[in-house]
Order: C-alpha cells, then structure tokens, then sequence
C-alpha cells in the first residue's frame, strides 16, 4: 500500500499543484487525486513509479505517517477502542498519550459513582494489555500537574507536549480525536491538524462518564481488560458447615456469574490427606496465595458481579487456632483485597461432616464464629450478618443483598 499522507506532504513541501504532478506524470489531475485519496484498487505500476521519479522518493525510504491520541481513559472504553483502531488504520505509528493530573483524576473519581479510583498504573495497564498485539502503536502517560484549563496553562501544556514529543522523537502527521472542539485547540496551540473521528457516537454511542456515572448498566462497552476493574466482589463468610459453599454455588448460578471456592478445603485435601489439624505455620502463605488465584481467575471472567468462598478472613482464623498467631502473608493478603459485600452466614444451621471438618461441637463453631467477627472488626471490614436458620430463608435474603449491589452500580 503506497503511503499518501507521505507523498500528500511531499507535494505541500515543495509548493506543488495536483495539475503540475499530473502533467509531469502522464496522468490526469482527476486520477492522481483518486490515488492519493486511496480510491484506486489497483495502481499502474507505470504510473506510481513515474510518480516516485517526479517526487525523488525511493518507496523503500518514505517516512512513515505517525498519529497520536490524547486522552484520560478514565476509564477505557470501546469508544476509545474504535477511535484508536481507525486511527491505526490510517497511519503507520500511533502513539498514544495518557493524560494524568492527581488533584484533576481525583475530582473525576469523587463526581463518579465507582466504588474505587483507577490510579494512573491502572489505565495504563488497560491500555497496554488491549493493544499489546499490535506492535505499532506506543503507550505513553504524560503529567498535567499543577495545569489548569486557563489560556495561560494551555500554553504550558504545549510547550509540555512539545518538549515529551521532541524528547520520544515522536513527528507527528495527525492527532485523533472523537472532539469537534478539539480540531482548533490543537491547531492552535500544537499546530497540528486533527481529524475528528465518530463526533456524533452514532457508531459507538458510549462515553467516559456514562461508564463512571453507572459502569453495570454499560458493561457491553467496557474492555475486556478493564472489567475486572467494575466486577462487583460478594465474599460469603461463616464457620464450618453454615452453608457458605452451598450458597456460593446457587448465587453464582442465580446470578450466572463465576464464584471462586474455598482453596483451603483442596490445600488440605491434596497435601495433608484430607486432615485440616495436620497444617503448619508456612501451609497459610500457600493457601493465601491459592485462594488469591481462584479470587483473580474468577473476577476476570465474571458477568458483572463474582461470589468468593471464604476469602482470607476464614484463612487467618485457622491460622490463629491452630497455630496461635496470625500470618503475615494472610494480613497482607486481608488489607489488599477489597470486596463490595461480606455476607457473613451464622452458624445455626445443622451440623454436617465432610470428611474435612473438625469443629463440630457447638461451642467449637461459636468460639470460630467469634474469632471470625474479631478479625473481620479488627481489618474494619463491614458485614451483613444472616441470621435465618432456614436455607430457603437465608437463600433470598442473601438473593435480595446482591440486588442491592447491582442496583447502586446502575
């Protein structure tokens, strides 16, 4: 494919005319400008190489068209997508740049109804994972700090922009942009030319704060990379034989979403001969991470919302019954996870051995029940305590909770 904006750019350099390439061309002023509109499916090859020979480019040496994208992607959605790949389509290079400003981002997270704020690392990383197969287009952040949006700012800001682009040897052809009003304001202070694609979102009618104002509600126009970020997140809690996992099991199916079981229950199983008191201090750490990996696995591939077995709290309970002290792995593990809901499920329901379990008597599943609520008021993690001893009972109530996430985040 012959570059056009390359050789466009040749002739504007040289203060040429389409009539005067054509004369010197054996062409017609009307067929080079089809060319050079990427209108002719098959040039001559006669034609094109007249061409080369009139401009002195070697088509093995043309420079190559560059685009760039500003943008926040707070958070990245397919709008962004579309315009990035239509862009990439037009151009050999495009270099993306995220815009970050700490005091601006935060204000955005506080008028939004996300649940937690994406940091700079977190847009960046959803940028970087959803174009990492196409190796010509460039991730870069750019810091706006202490920039406002007066007239004397904006040429700061250029000057910024001018100074990171001379600095990556990033030449830029073009700048996209999904904005009308962004056409003169990067005339004006990059003096490049924009091109403005989808301005109206009739073929992706999505933007930014339609995803902050209420991400379930769009959740067909976020990246694949960028859910997990949304996923709503129900830990469901409570001692041996509440009826946690049978709960998991029918809200996930409820729901049609994924759920990540108990890791400690398969720990046990697979290297302690199905026997919880054989654990050691250093079986924690193992555990932890284990029920980290079913919690992320489930998170990626979930449907709006994913239900986790037990989670960490469970974990640094047996850890500090059987071993008389908490773990700091599973600590580290209890303050980095955040979930949206904590159902905790009280333990009067009947008693049923598994084989696994060992707290059986009624005082043994209240003093781990209390141990259980210690730890979960000493990391300040707020629960909704189940207290029915139905299962129908307890089964809608915790149907009813899950509701009530949803609905907050549509």
């Amino acid at each position: 494919m012959i570059n056009v904006a390359y050789i466009k750019k040749v002739i504007k350099d040289r203060g040429l005319t389409l009539q005067n390439v054509a004369d010197h061309c054996d062409m017609t002023k009307g067929y080079l400008s089809q060319l050079l509109n990427n209108k002719v499916q098959n040039p001559s090859a006669t034609k094109l190489n007249a061409l080369y020979q009139y401009l002195n480019i070697n088509p093995q040496e043309e420079e190559k068209t560059v685009g760039i994208i500003f943008g926040a992607f707070y958070p990245l959605h397919t709008g962004h997508v579309y315009l990035i790949q239509r862009a990439i389509s037009q151009m050999d290079e495009l270099h993306i740049i995220l815009r970050h400003n700490e005091e601006r981002d935060y204000q955005t997270f506080k008028d939004s109804a996300m649940s937690r704020q994406p940091s700079l690392k977190d847009r960046l990383r959803w940028l970087l994972q959803t174009f990492k197969y196409q190796k010509n287009i460039h991730i870069h952040y750019i810091d706006e700090e202490n920039l406002s949006q007066s007239e004397e700012d904006q040429i700061l800001w250029a000057k910024k922009v001018d100074y990171f682009l001379q600095s990556h040897n990033i030449k830029p052809d073009m700048i996209y942009s999904s904005e009308n009003n962004d056409v003169d304001f990067y005339l004006k202070h990059l003096n490049l030319p924009t091109k403005v694609i989808d301005p109206e979102r009739t073929f992706m009618n999505i933007r930014s704060e339609d995803i902050r104002r209420s991400p379930l509600s769009h959740w067909e126009y976020i990246p694949t990379e960028v859910k997990p970020f949304f996923v709503k997140t129900i830990a469901i809690l409570g001692g041996d034989s509440s009826g946690k996992s049978t709960m998991i099991n029918k809200l996930a199916n409820m729901f049609n979403t994924t759920s990540a079981w108990e890791y400690g229950k398969e720990y046990i199983f697979r290297h302690l001969g199905g026997d919880e008191r054989a654990l050691q201090f250093d079986d924690y750490n193992n555990i932890a991470l284990g029920q980290a990996q079913y919690i992320d696995f489930a998170v990626k591939h979930a449907n709006k919302i994913a239900f986790i077995d037990t989670a960490f709290v469970t974990t640094q309970a047996f850890c500090i019954k059987y071993e008389g002290k908490p773990h700091p792995s599973v600590e580290a593990m209890l303050n980095n996870y955040y979930f949206d809901l904590v159902i905790f499920l009280e333990n009067n329901t009947p008693w049923v051995s598994d084989g696994l379990r060992h707290l059986g008597s009624n005082q043994a599943r209240k003093e781990f029940q209390s141990l259980l609520k210690l730890i979960l008021n000493k990391h300040n993690i707020p629960y909704v305590e189940i207290n029915a001893e139905e299962y129908d009972e307890r089964y809608l109530q915790c149907i009813e909770l899950v509701k009530g996430v949803l609905k907050a985040s549509s």
